[in-house]
Parts: C-alpha cells; structure tokens; sequence
C-alpha cells in the first residue's frame, strides 16, 4: 500500500522557501537529487482500466534505461492523506504489455483490459526535487516537491505540488507530525492525484468542445420545492460559468471574464436564497468555493474597469499630457496582471476541478442534500409557499436605506447597491412564476444598481490615485506625471460629488409606491 500526503502550493515563494528547508521539526530532509520525468498514463478506448478502479502509468527517465510500470488503486483520500494499492516493475521503454516481464502489475493491465490495445491518455512531464526524510537513524519517507507541466487538449497547465510518502520505518503518526509542521507554509491539502486531476481536465475540455444549446429559462415552476427550483437556478447559472471558464482562460475578451463572474455572483445569490432548504453541509463547500472564485474573477475585473476607464481619459488628453498617465498605467497593468496569473492558477487547480466535478454531480441529483420534514407541522418549502416571504424581506432590506439615505457613507451606500442587486437576482431568478410585469421593477433595480456601482469604482480610483500620488517614485521624478495624475483624480472626485448628489433619482423610483405595487400584483400569482 502506498501511503502518503499530497499538497498544492500556489504561491511560487513558498516553493521556493521549501526547497531550502533542511528539516521539518525533528525531521531531516536530506536531498537526494532532481531529475525530469515524463509520465505516459494509459488505457483503453473504453476506460476499461479505469472502470476496474486502476490507473496505469509509464515513467521515463532519462537516469534510467529502462521505463517504470506503476498501477495504481484509487484510492479515497483524506484531505492530504492518500492511501492506495501500488505494483510497480521496470519494462522496456516504449513497449507494450506483451513486451512487459510477467509481474503483477502486467496481470492487473492484462485482466482489466481483457487483451485490448493501450493509447495514451495524456503526458505529465514533471521536475522532481527529492528528500530522504529522517529521524535520527530511522528512514520514514521520502518528500517530493513538483513542477508539474502538461498540454492536455490543447491547453496548457503548470502547477506545483508537495507529496510526503512514507518507507520503511515510516508510520502515521509521523505523516501527522509533518503534516502539523507544513501547516505554517499555508499550503492546500490536495484531495486528488495529479492522474485524476489530468483526467478531469481532459473529460471537461472534451464537453467544452461540445456545443451545447444554452437554456433561455431556468424552468421554475411555483409547485416544487424551493429546494429543486434553486438547484435548477444554479444549474442555469453554472453552466453560464463553466462555458465561459475557456475565454476567461484565454483572456483576449474581457466580457468572457465579466460573465463568468456574473454567473459567479448569482449561484453565490441563489444560494443565500435556497440554503435553508438545504443541509449545510451540502452546500456550505459550495458556497465557499464559490466565494473563493468570486475573489480571484473580481481582483482582475475591477482592474480591467479601473484601467478602462483611465485609458479612455488618457485618450481625451493631447499626447505629452497622456504619456505622463503611462507610469499609472503600467502599475496597475501589473497589479492586474499578477491577479490574472492568481486566477488561472486557481483554475488550474485540482481543487477547483474537483469542485467542478463534485458541484456538477449535486446539480444532477435531485433531492441531494435536501432538509427531511421536521415533524407532522408542514414547513412553507413549495415555490408558492416560501417565496413571497422572500420577495417582501429582500424589498424591506431595500427599502429599510430611506432611514439613512440624506447623509448615508460611501460604504453604506455601497451596501444599498449589493441589496439592490440581491433584490433584481431574486425577481430575475423567479420571473416565471412571478410574471412578465416585472420588467419596469428590474430596469429600476439596474439603474440604481449600475449609479452606485460607478459611485463605488470613483471611490476606489480615487484611493489608488491617492496612494500613487503618494508612494511612486516617478512622481517625484517627474512633475508631469504628479500634474497629470493629479488632474485625473480632481476629475473623478468630481464625479464622484455628482453621482452623490443625483443618487435620488434611482432611489424614488425604488422606494416608490409603483414598484410596490408591481411586487404586490407578482406576489399575488402565487
């Protein structure tokens, strides 16, 4: 059995800090070289490896001649610890199983496979930093830190891993102690073997390659369960997010990241809808993934409009007066560009494909996850039942901002926006069976939800420009960038004094007796 932990490490510093590290508490690591491997992982045009519960793997090395037979289980694992069967022996490179010498690890190939021709699945080619680990005179393990590449599909990955896999004398109690030890160096238990991760990757670029019909309506309807009508809402918003996960990736269109975080943005809204029809720890992981996707997507979209809207004031300006905004530019360009890279490592991840993999599964099982009845006293849990609550309790959140709205903070006013927005999502998500009437009550919401948002984006350009002015050095060394820059944020601060003051206009016909209405005649359609 092989028995060992498995951990991802996103931040480039912290690999770096790792492979100086000499010890681990009272555990030495004592290197015993690098070397680039290439795996060549294989199967059937069935799976039928696969089907058997098997993964099979063929090491090249250039230090050896011969290549390595390894079959593996899979095996559940255990946030970082994996435990799985193992058989390994060396055969001839590039050789079939008929050129394989008789050992265990040809009879499970042979038997799963009942005879039929391997192909290649996918390569890892992979640079491998070893260490002896140690404890007095006792050898416990070995500790691996990875750089791991593939082209699967067409795309292309990179990614970099910790795995401590114990030998000899090596026990549990040892994997815990160095498990407890690692914990400082902020790495992510890495709950999927890089085989399972590749194959995840490979099977969804396939289904991305298949075009499919998008869906025009989610398909409510007022007599299921909430429960059921919020796993069809966040269906129709999932898929708009995986699809748009390849032009995310690709970054040549920026709206494909926009969507994707709009779709992001409303499973999260969903989601604080439905949840109490849930148990939480169905939907808990959920939510946090979510939450942890959002971040990543909203640290690169809020650079893109903050550089979008300074580049279209750069354009308004005679030459010499637009190249003193570059340094600006060029800063927060790089700021972006380090949250780009954040992200796609993030998408890289095997525990973003493993969520993928695990929120699909639960969007497919109707009535996983769901809350059992309590007692004999029915609970409000149809559509008709639960949601005009729902309608009235998003509105009064709404509505409670006329209390604060003639002297309200920017970060008040920003909160109005995000109850405005969990308001238009709620209606939008239910228009079904709410009606069509109300498409005047969600243009309302938009209005007042697009003046605060650019309130909001004035505010924070005017931070950044304040900290440039401030810290850069090429303000000092230049007069006309500080003059240029400084003309930026005078400008935006005034219309930041603008949006404040015409914020009422939005908000009357929110608050109004009209939109009141409207909600009143959907709510009744119930």
């Amino acid at each position: 059995m092989e028995i060992e932990a498995k951990y991802a490490i996103s931040d480039p510093s912290v690999f770096d800090t790792l492979l100086e590290l000499r010890a681990v508490g009272s555990y030495r690591l004592r290197p015993t070289g690098e070397r680039q491997v290439i795996d060549h992982y294989l199967d059937t045009a069935e799976r039928d490896l696969l089907k058997a519960g098997y993964a099979c793997r063929l090491r090249e090395s250039e230090a050896d001649r011969q290549w390595r037979l390894t079959v593996k289980g899979l095996g559940k694992a255990e946030g970082a610890r994996h435990e799985r069967e193992e058989l390994e022996c060396e055969v001839p490179p590039h050789s079939t199983p008929s050129d394989w010498p008789e050992c265990q690890a040809r009879e499970v190939v042979l038997r799963a496979s009942e005879g039929r021709p391997l192909a290649e699945l996918f390569a890892l080619r992979q640079l491998r930093a070893t260490r002896a680990v140690e404890q007095g005179e006792r050898g416990v393990g070995e500790l691996s830190l990875d750089t791991v590449d593939s082209e699967i599909a067409g795309h292309e990955s990179h990614a970099r891993e910790l795995e401590v896999e114990l030998a000899g004398a090596g026990t549990e109690d040892d994997l815990r102690a160095i498990d407890d030890q690692l914990r400082q160096y902020d790495l992510e238990p890495q709950a999927s073997s890089k085989f399972e991760r590749a194959l995840a990757q490979l099977d969804g670029e396939k289904r991305a390659r298949k075009p499919r019909k998008k869906k025009k309506s989610v398909g409510v309807t007022a007599d299921e369960p909430m429960a059921e009508a919020g796993r069809k809402i966040l269906r129709f918003h999932f898929e708009r997010m995986v699809d748009n996960e390849e032009g995310t990736r690709k970054g040549e269109d920026i709206e494909a990241l926009h969507d994707m975080r709009v779709a992001t943005r409303r499973q999260r809204a969903a989601l604080r809808i439905v949840s109490p029809h849930f148990k939480k720890k169905a939907v808990k992981p959920i939510r946090d993934e979510l939450r942890t996707l959002a971040d990543r997507l909203g640290a690169v979209r809020d650079l893109d409009v903050l550089i979008e809207a300074a580049e279209r004031h750069r354009s308004s300006r005679r030459p010499d007066a637009a190249a003193a905004l570059d340094p600006l530019l060029e800063e927060w360009r790089a700021r972006r560009d380090e949250a780009r890279h954040a992200l796609l490592r993030h998408l890289d991840s095997g525990a973003y494909r493993d969520f993928i993999k695990r929120y699909d599964e639960f969007l497919s099982s109707p009535g996983a996850g769901v809350k059992g009845s309590p007692g004999e006293t029915p609970n409000p849990q149809l559509v008709r039942h639960a949601l005009p609550a729902e309608v009235w309790d998003h509105y009064a959140r709404v509505r409670a901002y006329e209390t604060v709205m003639s002297w309200a903070s920017l970060e008040t006013i920003h909160a109005l926006r995000i109850e405005a927005k969990r308001l238009r999502y709620l209606l939008e998500f239910f228009q079904e069976v709410l009606g069509s009437g109300l498409s005047g009550t969600i243009e309302a919401l938009v209005k007042i939800q697009d003046h605060i948002g650019e309130l909001h984006d004035a505010d924070v350009t005017i931070g950044l420009l304040r900290d440039f002015l401030v810290r850069s050095a090429q303000v000092s060394a230049s007069p006309a960038v500080g003059e240029e820059v400084g003309r930026y944020l005078k400008l935006t601060e005034a219309r930041l004094r603008t949006l404040q003051r015409t914020l009422k206009r939005p908000w009357k016909r929110v608050a109004g007796p009209r939109l009141r209405t409207t909600l009143a005649r959907a709510v009744a359609r119930l």
